[in-house]
Formats: structure tokens, sequence, C-alpha cells
């Protein structure tokens, strides 16, 4: 399940205005450009490998993250908190204001593509991603037996920043999401290079079914039902059946022992 914990609130700001018009999670599918298997491959490897190694840097981040949820039949309000990860798996959003909020850990996907040992990729063609040309990589589990079942990676070449992914997991079903990144030209002199390689914001798109609301809310679920219109307001236009979570993040710090400090005065999770 897609678990859901009740946790402060959130507002989707500023960092988070370029999240996908009520149309669908991806940009508009260019068809696969014709590429030769050998190059394109190559380029799939050469491109996984670089990603690796940028993520490695990636360890201890502190951020102020901002979250919207679109979920049917269910008002649920902004919520506004702090964030902290620790590699590999240490993770925790904490605010005053009881919310709505996923529990999932935004940067497992990131955390996974670290170890390249753990999978195989697999060049599939190029796509089109908001107007630029990324590479469609399939990453293929190694652990046939393990909770990652198929990952697709919507890459864009020069970058190597993931703009789309898609990820089926057994414990999880098929996630979607879709990673915005500051232009490059506007990153303030002196900003480490591991900043750019985090998103700004990130939209991710699930099934409805596959999320576990809290008590609380499956009341106020059931007390708000005969207050409903017919075709109730959905604040991130998600279609039927679906839902949506928006993330906005404000880097805090990146690398320099905040999370660290954080968990090191907090019990084991």
């Amino acid at each position: 399940m897609f678990c859901i914990g009740v946790c402060g609130a959130m507002i989707v700001d500023s960092q988070a205005r370029n999240f996908l018009p009520s149309d669908g999670i991806h940009g508009k599918e260019m068809p696969l450009y014709g590429l030769m298997d050998n190059d394109l491959q190559k380029d799939a490897e050469r491109l996984m490998e670089k990603l690796a190694i940028r993520l490695v840097g990636l360890c201890d981040l502190q951020a102020t993250v901002h979250v919207q949820a679109d979920i049917p039949r269910v008002k649920v309000r902004p919520l506004t908190a702090e964030m902290y990860f620790l590699a590999p798996d240490r993770f925790r959003i904490r605010s005053p204001r009881l919310a709505l909020l996923p529990r999932q850990n935004p940067m497992e996907l990131f955390e996974f593509l670290k170890k390249a040992k753990n999978y195989r990729p697999l060049g599939m063609g190029q796509e089109k991603v908001r107007n630029q040309v990324c590479l469609v990589v399939n990453v293929l589990p190694l652990d046939g037996g393990g909770d990652w079942q198929l990952i697709r990676l919507w890459i864009h070449q020069e970058t190597a920043r993931i703009y789309q992914a898609e990820m089926t997991r057994r414990n999880l079903g098929t996630v979607e999401a879709v990673y915005f990144y500051g232009p490059v030209s506007r990153t303030k002199p002196g900003t480490k290079p591991e900043h750019q390689d985090l998103p700004d914001s990130l939209l991710l798109e699930l099934d409805a079914s596959m999320m576990k609301l809290p008590k609380a809310l499956t009341a106020d679920f059931h007390r708000s039902q005969s207050q409903l219109s017919a075709r109730p307001f959905r604040p991130l236009g998600a279609p039927e059946g679906k839902a949506r979570i928006a993330m906005g993040f404000r880097w805090i710090s990146v690398n320099n022992g905040a999370a660290a400090r954080f968990f090191g005065a907090q019990k084991r999770d």
C-alpha cells in the first residue's frame, strides 16, 4: 500500500509553479526515434553510469517541503514541513499541524539507482518531455524477488536529470513521477553541483485504491459525503480513480550534516 502518515500542513508555493495541467501527468510523447540498437544501449549504459555517479553525492539532505494532495472525495489541506534524509534509508518529515502526507520517501528511487550492480539498464529510444529530448531507459532490477519490479526513466541526455519515472513495486503498485528542475543558468554563484541534481518540485500519481487513509480522515470522508457535489473540485486535476501528490522543495542543507545531527538526536525509526 502507498501509506500516508499523519503529519503537518503544506502549501505548494512558487517552487511548484510548473506542475502539469490536468490533461495528464506525462508530457506529450513523440514517436521513438530510430537509433542503432548497439548505439542506443551504449547511450543508456553511459547515461545511467553518469546518473549513478552524480546521485552518490546526495547523502545528507534538509529541505522545507510544500505538499498538496489530490485524493478522490477527500479534502486535504496543503501542508508545510521540514524534511530530512540521511542515506541510505533515514527519512523524516515533521510539522506541527495535523494533515495528510505521504510517508513514502521521495529519495528512494535516487537511492536505488546509486547501486548500478543491482539493475540492468535497457535503452528503449528517445521521446520528448516538456520539449526536451530524453532517453527512455527501462531499469530491470536483478533481484527478482525484491520490492522493485520495473522502472522506466525519461532522462535528459545532456544533464542526466530524471524528467519522468514510472515505478512498479511489489508493495505499492505503479507510481508515476514527474520531476522539475530550475535552469542551471539561474543557479546562484557558489552553489555546489549537488544542488543542481535535486528537483525543485515533484508530482506523483498513483491508483487511489493503493492509498491507506488514517481513521480520522476516513470519518471526515463519511461525514462529508452528503455535502459533496457530483463533480468535486480536484486541486491537481487528478484523473478519475487516481490520486496526485505535489511536492515543492526549498533545499536548505546538502551534505552539511544537518540530517545526521537531526537523526543523531532521535531514536532509531
